[in-house]
């Protein structure tokens, strides 16, 4: 029995060290795969972190690369932007100076637009060059093309009416060069009455403000429009009847005098032009010829070439104009001098104009008087009685925003519908077959017009003529297109 229960102790201590052995295993074993999972776990996520070192240090690369090409188009950009300014700088009349002598005309031209003032505020010397030659040369010019339709058969159809090419030059810091070239209905042939006649051509030299002198064949400053002709400047095709028959434009003259400008206050400004001339007015010709008419009033009598001195009588030409503030003008005008080829009888035209512009409304106006004296041999000539003629016009700017969503490549920022009214009066006279004539033309011209940019123009007007010579009514109402840009 003793024995028995040794041996099973003996084998139940043995069986428990076996049951130990085994847990003990079973634990070691539980270890080291526990070890050798973390061991796999970190060399994973070793391996990881190396992998997102690189793709960092390659985002790195990538960010470095991608800001030296934007410093690199910066500089691009930069240089672009250097030359761009640079002929701006070259064309751009607010960045030059008169006393330095640089870009003299440009620099007027621009000041004008800085202003935002309307056409009929600008002068003959206000161009949009379209055009720089070398340092100090501009050449440029405008050209108008209509189509009339007329109750008179005989004034029907297309006209080339005008091309005319202009040089303005900056010679240095004081002298200073401008002329325009004009061919009118397509120049001189057998077939056609058109002409070509240098228009005006003047050399001045700069003082200073107040005073300056000018020479040549000067545009005379009789009326504003004289001044302010160009047909891209007008919103209708025709001239004023005033400046066809009393101030016929152009009107220009050989002589010199001097201009400036003065400012009596911060707001206001006060401008001038007077000349001595050879007198343009060629009225009465030593053998009784009158070049006075009922039709064209003193149109005819105008002398375009050679500018000689018909009759050894100079003559004066002068203008005020004062702005009280940007946006109004008045001028005062009057030119005088013998028109008789004897001497004996003189001829003076005082002329007024203004001009208002608020916002896109503008209201323009000119008005002459010519008064003739006459002696007992101008009168045997047919020249009886004074001449006299004014005009009224309104303008209103408009673009309509559907035509700009609708059409934005033809109807642009740039772009400007204008409606227009104007009235004209004139009255001339003359003897003609023994009897003394007055023709009194009274003329309504409403019009609309298309400018694509402010330098090119499509005009539609209709001319209301309501005409009495002598009591007799002439009907002559016409329609009208044209086309005017400047180049």
């Amino acid at each position: 029995m003793l024995r028995m229960s040794l041996i099973i102790i003996f084998r139940g201590d043995v069986i428990m060290r076996y049951f130990i052995l085994v847990v003990i295993s079973l634990a070691m074993s539980s270890f080291v795969v526990d070890a050798f999972a973390q061991s796999s776990e970190t060399k994973s996520l070793e391996t990881k972190v190396e992998t997102l070192e690189k793709e960092l240090t390659e985002l790195k690369n990538l960010l470095k690369q991608q800001i030296e090409k934007d410093v690199q188009k910066e500089k691009e950009i930069a240089l672009i932007k250097e030359e761009v300014q640079k002929k701006e700088t070259e064309t751009d009349a607010g960045k030059a100076s008169v006393e330095s002598g640089d870009l003299y005309y440009a620099k007027k031209s621009a000041e004008f637009k800085d202003k935002k003032l309307a056409p009929a505020f600008s002068d003959q010397y206000t161009k949009p060059f379209a055009r720089r030659f070398g340092r100090n040369t501009y050449v440029g010019g405008y050209m108008d093309f209509q189509f009339r339709a007329s109750e008179e058969d005989s004034k029907n159809g297309f006209d080339q009416t005008r091309f005319i090419p202009f040089i303005f030059s900056d010679i240095s810091d004081r002298v200073k060069l401008a002329s325009e070239i004009e061919f009118e209905h397509g120049g001189i042939s057998e077939e056609s009455d058109g002409e070509v006649k240098l228009e005006f051509a003047t050399i001045d030299f700069l003082i200073t403000d107040w005073i300056n002198w000018r020479g040549g064949i000067i545009l005379s400053p009789l009326g504003k429009f004289n001044l302010v002709h160009d047909s891209p400047l007008q919103d209708l095709t025709e001239r004023p009847l005033v400046n066809q028959y009393i101030i016929p434009t152009t009107l220009s003259d050989m002589g010199m005098g001097f201009f400036g400008s003065l400012y009596p206050s911060e707001l206001s400004k006060l401008d001038y032009e007077i000349y001595v001339t050879n007198g343009v007015f060629h009225g009465l010709d030593a053998d009784g010829t009158s070049h006075f008419e009922v039709e064209e009033g003193i149109r005819e009598t105008r002398n375009d070439f050679p500018f000689d001195d018909y009759n050894q009588s100079p003559g004066v030409v002068g203008r005020v104009a004062f702005s009280p503030f940007i946006g109004l003008e008045f001028g005062g005008s009057a030119y005088t001098s013998r028109y008789d080829e004897n001497n004996e009888n003189q001829l003076t035209i005082p002329a007024f104009d203004f001009a208002y512009q608020k916002g896109p409304f503008e209201f323009v106006g000119e008005g002459a008087y010519a008064f003739l004296e006459t002696n007992d041999f101008a009168e045997d000539a047919g020249i009886t009685d004074d001449m006299w003629g004014y005009y009224l016009e309104a303008r209103y700017h408009f673009m309509p925003s559907g035509l700009r969503n609708l059409a934005p490549k033809f109807f642009t920022e740039n772009s400007t519908f204008t409606g227009v009214l104007r009235w004209d009066q004139v009255e001339t006279a003359g003897l003609e077959n023994g009897e003394d004539l007055h023709w009194l033309r009274n003329r309504i011209t409403p019009g609309l017009n298309y400018r694509y940019t402010e330098d090119t123009v499509f005009k539609l007007d209709y001319q209301i003529n309501i005409e009495e010579r002598d009591m007799e009514d002439i009907a002559n109402n016409a329609f009208l297109f044209s086309v005017a840009t400047y180049f």
